[in-house]
């Protein structure tokens, strides 16, 4: 490329010399074409060729023209050396409008007059001067701004070149700004790089512009240093005239202070407006927040009494004042934040306390990364647990009715059950520690209860749930976690007493149960055994000397328990009705494989597994009760009628479903005694003639059943008879003189 330039360089000034001794001479031009044979015409050819005239004028038009194209490459030529020379007096700015009048003087000058490769050594020549340019504006900016990877300095005033030509930054930017980007965004279009012939070149050109704009007038590359000196963990930051520097520190509470204030006046103090605006239009806001951060997170070192820690974050606050005053519109800051945790002393101790807070969930982080929390010791299960009361109006909620999620706040999915079951020979222990049904939710008709409302409904409950099973204290298995939990709870009460409850009355109980939430959902990730969660946290408040301030943590575990539940209920459910609907499309030849391999399997080493490992006999019941009663016996009640075969494939599908639900725990419980025993007669129903009904009914089997039921089931399975409407008149007409 140099030598192309050379050349193409030394051919414009020895023809600029040429046409310059050619032409000073005007008789020597008017000698040379009279004395040229070629332009003489003999007298007879004159005669003979009178159109040689017309050739002479020719030729002198095209002299002309091609003389004509010779003054323009003169001009040429100066523009290019008037260029060097601004080049060379580091007249940039004045390089800029050189090069421009040459693209425009080069526009008029007819090229196909000259020979290709000339053509070519001149546009190469030429597109070189443009990269020339772009380079050293580069190399000027980034003297005007020194960054080395420990600092930043600015200089608004430079020595370059041989000759020391001193260089002003704000002229020197305003004609960066306004010659090359003056619509405020990079254009590759513009005519710097439009008017450009050779690729590579242009290229290069294309790369320098996008850098300059990038990075001297957007500022990204210094944006970018400031950014990494401000989360750079164990730096000190320090400002010596122009120069911002960063070294290895401790990162003590003064040293970071001194550093914000050191980058606070460099962007004060040091740059220029402009600078300082277009850099906290992106880094304002973050320097901001990181201040403040840190002040909250120190709080309780900064303003204790006896350090002048206080005025340092005084005098920041007020350096970040002055700060966005410079700044303008790009970033505005009052000082109302950091005023309000310097006066404001609720807020320090709310920061205190959320800084006591995060100390207690970290724990429970650390705690989780240590595989042995796993590990189980055995307790004794107690009877009956400390009450933990609610409040008036507020009821304890174990269980849903449905099994949507709109009311639930963890959105906790179906949850795969271990099918592994584990023998207990005491039978259950009556360890029930929290009641999670208020109410028995399948609460026979004629036996209905009515809330009481606030500790006695709970107390109630809880006595239920404490006299199923036996009496008798039962070992049960806890892992670590317990043991955490006092721990950090413990903690956290006594950093409450040491800040002062006094002063943090209005919001400890609602960080307390951000702990306990937190603490729930962080063993919600980590446990593999649902049902050990819920047997740990019962423990948990079973030991707790003031169980009321846990309530949140009981309210979480009853609903992370019934989640579960009611996912195990949702399954069962839908495979149930799986098999009922393939009864009523094929009664003759029906699928008994979705009986005998999904749902039977699923109930027997899923659902009843995870159920008999709470130890709580009431959901194990409640459960049940749901299986035989709302899955079953009520769906089949919605049919309009049962055929034959289907009376038998319902028979037989009970008596599976009694076998597998067959549980030792529950053979004293006298709500799902009457329940098997309910279902087993209608088994026996199903397929019983109308006149074994009416001995039945006679014998008494069907006092678990309301008129309703019985004259219900008469009618799905027998045509309309007069047998079957006397049978029915019977019923009714026996169980009315029997409620006389």
């Amino acid at each position: 490329m140099a030598q192309a330039c050379a050349v193409a360089d030394k051919e414009l000034h020895s023809i600029s010399q040429q046409l310059n001794h050619i032409l000073s001479d005007q008789d020597a031009i008017l000698a040379s074409i009279e004395s040229d044979p070629n332009l003489k015409i003999a007298g007879s050819a004159a005669e003979e060729k009178p159109n040689d005239i017309q050739d002479i004028l020719n030729k002198d038009a095209e002299l002309s023209k091609r003389l004509s194209a010779l003054e323009e490459l003169k001009l040429v030529a100066n523009l290019i050396d008037e260029f060097k020379a601004n080049f060379d007096l580091w007249e940039l700015e004045n390089c800029y409008y050189s090069l421009q009048s040459l693209r425009k003087r080069l526009e008029k000058v007819d090229m196909s007059l000259f020979p290709v490769q000339f053509q070519g050594l001149l546009k190469m020549h030429i597109d070189s001067l443009h990269v020339d340019l772009l380079s050293r504006i580069d190399k000027v900016m980034r003297q005007f701004w020194d960054i080395s990877a420990k600092s930043v300095t600015f200089n608004k005033n430079i020595t370059v070149g041989c000759d020391d030509v001193q260089l002003e930054y704000t002229s020197f930017a305003l004609f960066l700004k306004s010659c090359f980007f003056s619509q405020d965004h990079f254009e590759p279009t513009s005519w710097f790089v439009a008017t450009m012939n050779m690729g590579d070149a242009k290229d290069k050109a294309t790369n320098l512009l996008a850098t300059a704009f990038n990075e001297w007038v957007r500022l990204q590359i210094v944006h970018e240093k400031l950014k990494q000196f401000l989360f750079s963990a164990s730096v000190s930051l320090s400002l010596n005239n122009s120069t911002l520097s960063a070294s290895q520190g401790p990162g003590g509470l003064e040293d970071t202070l001194k550093s914000f204030e050191a980058i606070v006046s460099f962007l004060k103090d040091v740059i220029t407006v402009d600078d300082t605006a277009v850099i906290l239009a992106k880094l304002g806001n973050t320097l901001l927040t990181e201040i403040v951060r840190f002040v909250k997170q120190n709080s309780s070192h900064l303003f204790a009494p006896g350090t002048n820690y206080k005025s340092l974050v005084v005098s920041l606050n007020d350096m970040l004042t002055g700060l966005s005053q410079k700044a303008g519109q790009s970033w505005q800051y009052g000082g109302r934040e950091l005023d309000n945790l310097i006066n404001d002393d609720s807020v320090v101790n709310n920061l205190m306390l959320d800084r006591l807070l995060q100390e207690q969930i970290s724990a429970i982080r650390e705690r989780f990364a240590q595989e042995d929390w796993k590990n189980k010791r055995a307790v004794k299960a107690k009877t009956r647990k400390t009450l933990l009361p609610t409040s008036a109006g507020e009821h304890p909620k174990a269980h849903r009715g449905s099994t949507g999620t709109e009311d639930d706040e963890w959105a906790w999915d179906n949850d795969d059950v271990s099918a592994e079951v584990e023998e207990d020979e005491d039978g259950w222990g009556s360890e029930t520690e929290i009641a999670l049904d208020s109410k028995d939710a399948q609460n026979s008709k004629e036996h209905p209860k009515k809330d009481a409302g606030g500790e006695s409904d709970w107390q109630n409950a809880w006595d239920e749930a404490a006299s199923i099973g036996s009496d008798l204290d039962d070992a049960m298995k806890i892992t670590q976690i317990p043991d955490l939990f006092n721990r950090i709870f413990s903690n956290f009460e006594i950093g409450c007493e040491k800040i002062g409850r006094d002063k943090i009355s209005t919001v400890a109980d609602y960080k307390r149960n951000v702990l306990l939430t937190s603490f729930m959902a962080m063993c919600m990730c980590r446990y593999e055994e649902w049902w050990q969660l819920y047997h740990d946290v019962n423990f948990i408040i079973s030991e707790s000397a003031d169980a009321r301030k846990l309530y949140r943590l009981h309210e979480l575990n009853t609903h992370f328990v019934n989640t579960h539940i009611e996912n195990l209920k949702k399954t069962a459910r839908k495979i149930m009705g799986q098999q009922l609907r393939n009864f009523q499309a094929n009664d003759k030849s029906p699928n008994w494989g979705i009986a005998i391999e999904s749902l039977l399997p699923y109930i027997e080493t899923a659902a009843l597994p995870a159920l008999i490992k709470l130890r709580d006999s009431r959901i194990l019941s409640e459960f049940l009760e749901f299986l035989y009663t709302d899955c079953l016996v009520n769906e089949i009640m919605s049919w309009r009628m049962i055929s034959e075969k289907n009376s038998d494939n319902l028979a037989e599908f009970i008596n599976l479903l009694l076998a597998g639900t067959d549980v030792k725990q529950m053979e004293v419980d006298p709500k799902i005694i009457h329940s098997r025993e309910k279902l087993e007669i209608i088994g026996r129903v199903l397929t019983a003639h109308l006149t074994d009904i009416m001995d039945m009914f006679s014998n008494g089997d069907f006092y678990l059943f309301s008129t309703d039921e019985i004259v219900q089931w008469i009618v799905m399975l027998f045509a309309d008879t007069g047998l079957r409407r006397e049978c029915i008149d019977e019923v009714r007409t026996i169980r009315e003189e029997q409620d006389i």
